[in-house]
């Protein structure tokens, strides 16, 4: 039974007791996922507790919510993505994998649903202080972010401008984006060819981003790179666009 915490000194420990009961019963029915409901007659902690513990799970990349569902699954951090993943994920895998190799920061991989970006997939580089803007299952409005900025770039501009106006009210929650800046940064994009996102998503960081296009032309992946600003000089910036762009096209040779 779930009960209060009156031991402040036993509060920390417990809290993580219970995060790992969440965790490795999660682990253990890998193959579906579980509810909430589900994981309370399981772990017998009430369901309040359990969504603040999931949600500081996947937020640390430990759990995921199964798309279009409630239901969660212990997030996959291995060698090779689960096979029932986003397809796009095993495409992409070997070309992250590279890249935080290359560059020694995070790498994430990003897809459109509508007028959100989801992050798919994140790789952690070796340079000891990373940036981990977000998170596998993380929504965020189409364009805050680098990954995100990269898919909205390639649509024609009434796309653009219908994502805009249906995130107004969202955008200044991330360091004050307003929707001129936004048009700005997709028109940035393009020129560039790539885009460049700092100091929005999270302060202090900086992103570079690639998006691919399937055959109809339609935004299909974006691969960002994101590291504190100062790694992040003009020149890097376009050494790590190249990079993505080189990824990218082995991928483009796969679907």
């Amino acid at each position: 039974m779930d009960t209060s915490d009156t031991d402040h000194t036993e509060a920390g420990p417990r809290t993580l007791r219970r995060g790992l009961q969440i965790l490795r019963t999660l682990q253990e029915n890998s193959e579906s996922g579980l509810t909430v409901t589900s994981l309370a007659r399981l772990t017998g902690l009430q369901r309040p507790t359990i969504y603040r513990l999931l949600a500081a799970l996947v937020e640390g990349g430990f759990a995921r919510n199964v798309s279009g569902s409630k239901r969660f699954m212990a997030h996959r951090n291995s060698a090779v993505p689960g096979v029932d993943q986003d397809p796009r994920i095993a495409l992409a895998f070997p070309v992250l994998q590279k890249l935080a190799m290359l560059t020694g920061d995070a790498v994430f991989l990003v897809v459109r649903e509508g007028h959100e970006s989801i992050s798919l997939w994140r790789e952690i580089g070796a340079y000891p202080v990373q940036i981990l803007a977000t998170f596998a299952g993380k929504r965020q409005p189409l364009g805050v972010g680098s990954g995100g900025m990269a898919l909205l770039a390639k649509l024609d501009d009434a796309a653009v401008e219908d994502i805009i106006a249906r995130n107004s009210n969202r955008l200044e929650q991330y360091g004050g984006m307003s929707a001129r800046e936004m048009r700005q940064l997709v028109q940035n994009t393009r020129t560039r060819g790539y885009s460049v996102v700092g100091n929005y998503a999270v302060r202090g960081a900086l992103g570079v981003g690639c998006a691919l296009c399937d055959a109809r032309n339609h935004p299909y992946l974006a691969i960002s790179v994101t590291a504190i600003t100062d790694r992040m000089p003009a020149t890097r910036q376009r050494e790590i666009a190249h990079l993505i762009q080189d990824g990218l096209k082995t991928i483009a040779d796969k679907i």
